[in-house]
């Protein structure tokens, strides 16, 4: 299992959002190329990048920056965020990204995406970010007709092994995360997980941590980091094997 400390990007700098809303942004950091290379200073073998401006827009704004996290630090790279055609996908791969995140492009391109999965399937995790059990795209904004554990189903049945799920309503709160509903897609779906939204606490990454029986992969921290509720260090040197 991994820990995997997330940078959010709007503008080229570090953000966070509150539930996903762009008017609840709160930026913590003008330089996301150090905060990486701090994120490695501390531990971190996999790191979580995603391109807000991209998510909301459907064209990446941040995609230079991206890669110049992955050449400067060395880290594993899975990143999200505009990423809505093939030709995305063959940028960011021959630039050196180790995964990418498909949820808008999954959602509303779903059959072109199968078609890719022969060739690009090892490279890519399914995005499955979720609002009351219902699955929601393009920055968070559109979606709540199609429920997150059937549609986890389909995505394990073209080829997917691993899934972020995200329970949007816990994202940015530092309330917890929805373990519960994290091993029930889990379960239910086939889908290995790494979850994501209100980690906020070591009691929380304990918790999480016992969903490794029912195939987690690995935890992304966001906020409490930058807001200081917890220890990155102390999480990775207590939780994450380096095992994926």
């Amino acid at each position: 299992m991994l820990i995997i400390p997330a940078i959010d990007l709007i503008d080229g700098k570090c953000v966070r959002l509150t539930e996903g809303d762009f008017n609840q942004k709160k930026v913590y950091d003008s330089d996301p190329v150090e905060q990486a290379q701090i994120f490695k200073s501390l531990g971190a073998k996999r790191i979580h990048l995603v391109d807000l401006d991209g998510a909301l827009s459907g064209k990446s704004k941040n995609r230079d920056i991206i890669k110049e996290i992955k050449k400067k630090t060395g880290l594993q790279v899975e990143t999200g965020g505009g990423i809505r055609s093939e030709e995305d996908i063959k940028d960011l791969i021959h630039s050196g990204i180790d995964y990418l995140i498909l949820g808008t492009f999954l959602v509303e391109k779903f059959d072109k995406v199968k078609s890719l999965m022969n060739e690009y399937g090892s490279y890519l995790l399914a995005g499955i970010d979720a609002k009351d059990g219902k699955v929601m795209t393009r920055g968070w904004l559109s979606g709540d007709t199609l429920d997150a554990v059937e549609f986890g189903k389909q995505v394990f049945d073209i080829g997917f092994k691993v899934a972020i799920y995200t329970d949007i309503s816990r994202d940015g709160k530092l309330g917890g995360p929805n373990v519960e509903a994290t091993k029930i897609f889990s379960s239910k779906t086939g889908l290995h997980t790494i979850i994501s939204g209100g980690i906020s606490s070591m009691k929380d990454v304990e918790e999480s941590a016992t969903l490794r029986f029912f195939g987690l992969k690995g935890i992304i921290i966001g906020k409490a980091y930058y807001e200081k509720k917890i220890s990155l260090k102390d999480v990775i040197s207590k939780y994450d094997d380096g095992q994926f």
